[in-house]
């Protein structure tokens, strides 16, 4: 549970240092191969309704927008 809640503190951050920095984005951190197949797979043993699963999602979109913005 304080992995989780590590986890969202995380996201909070990375996503309000986007919002902070006139549209800028903080670098993103690369992840491995292993790491990401170990997160998809921890992803997909959430609850359909997990609130954690959500935020993953939208984090995803933010690391793609954060990509398209050059930032």
């Amino acid at each position: 549970m304080f992995r989780k809640i590590s986890i969202l503190v995380g996201f909070s951050i990375a996503l309000a240092a986007c919002r902070s920095t006139s549209g800028g984005c903080p670098p993103l951190v690369a992840y491995s191969l292993d790491e990401q197949k170990i997160a998809a797979k921890q992803l997909r043993a959430l609850p359909k309704d997990s609130p954690l699963a959500a935020m993953i999602v939208d984090y995803k979109k933010t690391r793609d927008a954060c990509r398209a913005s050059g930032s």
